[in-house]
């Protein structure tokens, strides 16, 4: 097996699940997304947004023969499972209780390491089930292993070649290829598009849902203030600085604020941050002490 592919336990991520015969239908109609002609093994992302457009959840879906499998923060999750509880009285739909049961695959050979431990290789866009109790999706960075019976089939990986990796490595990971995380590019001052979310968590010609005029306006008039873009920190032996310091550029005017950071083993020092929009690709900007050059995402 490839000695690159290791399993990451993810306790950031929770679980919901969502049964009944209106599971599609209620999510369509609170969420950013299209989610009625979705059938079993589909996989989306959406988001439910404040009356004025900023993102107060996001979560991803999957489509199972009984309802979805929802998850998101882990943090977040009690609280999306009490907002979705709370207008369902006109639909049939149960809101499951959060659970903490999720692992990721990384490395290049995810995909022999599921075949060789017996599990579904999921295609792009798609999620596999592996009986009632996990789902198998593929994302931008691995395979995500989600539902009760994750844990087990992160052991059954472990057998099969992939090696157990420290949490750190999602992050790593995350970061360089520039996906916004709840709680620190997924926030509610945060609209949508300034996040690059349109087209992934939010469908542009469905209406009617909380947030849309909003998010239709700042589309159609192009409107956003800033961008979600990767820094390049030159190297320093002050170590990193921290989340939420404030971006300054060259010519001492606030440019953004940087919301993570990590070491990269081979990109090095590297971080995301929102960047006003007059803040080109190439540009230098100081966060503290600390001087980096604003890129276009993802890093890798």
């Amino acid at each position: 097996m490839d000695a690159l592919t290791s399993i990451v336990d993810r306790p950031d991520l929770a679980t919901l699940a969502l049964s009944g015969a209106d599971v599609l239908r209620y999510l369509h109609a609170v969420s950013t997304q299209h989610t009625l002609d979705l059938v079993p093994g589909d996989a989306s992302q959406a988001l439910l947004l404040s009356p004025k457009g900023r993102i107060e959840f996001a979560f991803r879906l999957v489509v199972l023969e009984q309802g979805a499998l929802l998850d998101t923060d882990a943090e977040a999750a009690p609280a999306l499972a009490e907002r979705l509880a709370r207008f369902v009285f006109r639909h049939d739909v149960a809101v499951g209780t959060p659970r903490p049961r999720a692992a990721t695959l990384l490395g290049p050979g995810a995909g022999t390491v599921l075949e060789a431990a017996g599990l579904p290789v999921p295609g792009p866009g798609r999620a596999a089930a592996a009986g009632p109790e996990l789902v198998v999706r593929d994302t931008p960075v691995g395979v995500d292993l989600l539902g009760p019976g994750a844990p087990a089939a992160a052991a059954a990986l472990e057998r099969a070649g992939a090696a157990p990796g420290p949490a750190r490595l999602w992050e790593l990971a995350r970061v360089a290829r520039g996906l916004p995380a709840a709680g620190r590019e997924l926030t509610d001052d945060v609209l949508a598009e300034e996040a690059g979310l349109l087209g992934s968590h939010v469908h542009l010609d469905k209406g009617c849902y909380p947030g849309q005029e909003t998010v239709a306006r700042v589309h159609n008039l192009g409107q956003v203030q800033r961008r979600l873009a990767g820094l390049r920190f030159e190297p320093s032996g002050d170590g990193l600085p921290a989340p939420r310091t404030d971006l300054v550029a060259d010519d001492g005017r606030r440019a953004g604020q940087l919301r993570s950071v990590v070491d990269h083993p081979t990109l090095g020092p590297i971080g995301l941050a929102y960047v006003r929009r007059v803040v080109e690709d190439g540009r230098r900007v100081r966060a503290g002490d600390h001087v980096a050059t604003v890129v276009a995402l993802p890093f890798d």
